[in-house]
């Protein structure tokens, strides 16, 4: 599997995401009645009053009291479950094309519970790491590509993975990690396409 090309999906995948997020960022909000007031009070529960103001930010409250996330930490949410759909639903046709389907309840199985440890870690994250919004969801993502390193047994994608988590996080603002990210993610899928065709001799369709 290491010199296999179909990886290139998974990373423009991710990269597609990434300009989305940064698109929706950049269009002002305007706050509309109902919406989350971010001054208002942290009203924890027993047994996290340790968090404090000071803490993960994923516990702001609207005017009636009622728990909320982010809006920020909802985009890389729903944005990596669309990611974690579609590069399933890719490996499964290229499993098919190839002759060697997934079992359909293991396959199943495993996407569920990828679906599932998005928003687990993320609250761990929150909660457990006390991690902003902005640091939590690059994190995930390149545990995502970490994943994918590892089973497609690919040095670059590890490489990759590293140059994304870099720029995600330690570039002055969310949008510019965003977009710079993006690029890294890009480039690296158009790589893999335009590789000769003699490094690919055992690619699997």
């Amino acid at each position: 599997m290491g010199r296999s090309r179909r990886y290139w999906f998974p990373l423009a995948a991710l990269g597609f995401a990434q300009l989305v997020m940064a698109v929706v960022a950049l269009v002002p909000e305007t706050p509309a009645a109902g919406d989350v007031v971010y001054a208002h009070a942290y009203q924890l529960p027993q047994g996290l009053s340790g968090l404090g103001a000071g803490g993960a930010g994923w516990y702001p409250t609207d005017a009636y009291g009622m728990w909320s996330v982010p809006a920020a930490a909802l985009g890389w949410l729903a944005g990596l479950a669309c990611v974690v759909l579609a590069v399933a639903g890719w490996y499964w046709l290229n499993l098919r094309r190839a002759g060697t389907p997934p079992r359909p309840v293991r396959f199943v199985l495993g996407t569920l519970g990828a679906l599932v440890a998005v928003p687990l870690l993320d609250l761990v994250g929150a909660v457990e790491l006390r991690m902003s919004g902005d640091t939590r969801g690059p994190l995930l993502a390149a545990l995502g590509l970490l994943v994918l390193a590892a089973y497609e047994r690919s040095w670059p994608v590890f490489a990759v993975t590293v140059a994304f988590t870099l720029v995600s996080v330690l570039l002055p603002t969310p949008v510019t990690g965003a977009l710079t990210a993006a690029s890294v993610l890009f480039a690296a899928a158009f790589a893999v396409l335009l590789r000769r065709p003699r490094d690919t001799a055992a690619d699997t369709p």
